[in-house]
């Protein structure tokens, strides 16, 4: 797998929002392709990026890729006809207009038919809850279609965006659509979302009894707070967070070495990292890198950020 980076400031694009775009090429045939921006710093607290993707670029055949859990909630609206198709149940069906996509614990297959075009938004799990009122608990390990959740204003929201012509358009659209959610908002989950932020900002090496103290909390009704809100607890929530270090050290190519992998990243020893990277991605981690071109990984790329 190849990757590329490159940041633009303000005056590079002429417009209102700073400005990160990742490319990810899954393979030399260029099959996959997604760009990754950065929202304002107000809405920071709530999204972690906005996305365009390209999938199954050349359509010659069948792309069948299997998704990494990241800790994040995924907003993907179809741009074009064509959708990606998801496991329901019992088979795999076309995915929705507005697809609104959970967290998992373990990776999901998505297929491509043919060329799918997207735009998505990626929510801290929390701060959709604190945007819309809606527990991910709600959609943990499953997608729903955004009509489901009977949010009138948020349907015409996605449909407008729809109807726009470049991402820079959709952006601004968004920041618009959010500042005023935000502005409007009453809820107030300050310690969670400061539990959550400690944990991705920690790369998930820091203990419970820590984080408590951080937050001001107790240990029990923080642990509460996570499963009813979130849908898992604080300590699996570490896990997945510490799973995207490892991904982010994959993806550079500069940590290939499962001890010093392990190590890094925080596990006791390598039979504890190879057992947790397994459960969460369903293959050993030889067997992993040397496959990745099967897997769609979005991690947390705080790294590259700073």
């Amino acid at each position: 797998m190849n990757y590329y980076g490159f940041h633009c400031s303000n005056s590079q694009l002429n417009s209102g929002f700073d400005f990160l775009a990742l490319i990810f090429i899954f393979d030399s045939k260029m099959r996959v392709n997604i760009r990754e921006y950065n929202p304002s710093f107000e809405l920071s607290p709530y999204i972690e990026f906005f996305w365009t993707g390209e999938f199954n670029i050349n359509s010659n055949e069948l792309l069948k890729q299997r998704v990494i859990p990241n800790g994040y909630i995924e907003l993907i609206i179809h741009l074009s006809d064509s959708h990606c198709e998801l496991f329901n149940s019992a088979s795999f069906d076309s995915s929705p207009d507005y697809t609104l996509i959970g967290m998992y614990s373990q990776p999901y297959s998505v297929h491509f038919k043919d060329k799918v075009e997207v735009f998505g938004i990626r929510f801290k799990p929390e701060g959709f809850m604190q945007i819309f009122g809606i527990p991910a608990a709600e959609f943990y390990e499953g997608y729903v279609d955004i009509e489901s959740l009977h949010l009138k204003d948020f349907r015409d929201f996605c449909r407008r965006l729809k109807e726009l012509s470049t991402t820079e358009n959709m952006i601004t659209e968004c920041h618009k659509y959010f500042f005023k959610k935000i502005n409007g908002s009453k809820i107030n989950l300050y310690y969670l979302n400061r539990a959550a932020e400690i944990i991705r900002k920690n790369d998930g090496l820091i203990s419970i009894d820590e984080l408590t103290r951080n937050v001001f909390i107790g240990k029990r009704q923080l642990e509460r707070e996570f499963k009813q809100k979130l849908g898992l607890s604080p300590k699996k929530y570490m896990r997945l967070v510490r799973l995207n270090k490892v991904n982010r050290l994959i993806r550079e190519g500069k940590r290939v070495d499962l001890s010093e992998l392990s190590y890094i990243c925080g596990f006791a020893d390598q039979p504890h990292f190879i057992r947790d990277f397994k459960h969460f991605t369903g293959e050993a981690p030889k067997i992993f890198i040397n496959k990745r071109d099967k897997f769609i990984v979005n991690p947390n790329i705080s790294d590259f950020s700073q």
